[in-house]
């Protein structure tokens, strides 16, 4: 379990009234931004989060070939067969993808799509708030 940022989700919902749905909603799109900035599309790119413990599990799709043209989406029969010797041609295999890999710009990147999510539900409810003073 992530306590550190399922700490930080709980504290931002009750001091700022932001829903914890609306930062992880947050954190899943700065993910897939920082999987597209490092990889330069995301199509075979899937996240799997536990909103409850704030786990989450990123992978590529990758298809099994006999030939690589495409290294981002596809792996070779030779390759799929080290991970696991059931694997052949046509299979999909689950790549698992480490987001301390994406480098510090990427990881800036998403951080700045996740305050920008903040700010903006902020500005929502300030708005909604004044709305109702009037």
């Amino acid at each position: 379990m992530n306590t550190e940022l399922l700490e930080a989700l709980n504290i931002l919902e009750k001091e700022k009234d932001i829903s914890k749905e609306t930062l992880l909603d947050a954190i899943e799109n700065s993910l897939m931004n920082a999987c597209k900035n490092h990889f330069g599309k995301t199509d075979n790119i899937k996240l799997i989060m536990n909103k409850e413990t704030c786990e989450y599990q990123l992978y590529a799709e990758k298809t099994v070939v006999e030939e690589v043209e495409d290294k981002l989406e596809q792996i070779s029969l030779e390759d799929a067969k080290e991970i696991d010797s059931k694997f052949e041609l046509g299979d999909i295999v689950h790549i698992p993808i480490e987001s301390k890999s994406f480098g510090r710009i990427a990881t800036q990147n998403a951080k700045n799509v996740i305050l920008q999510k903040i700010r903006v539900r902020l500005y929502t409810i300030s708005i909604l708030k004044k709305k109702k003073i009037s």
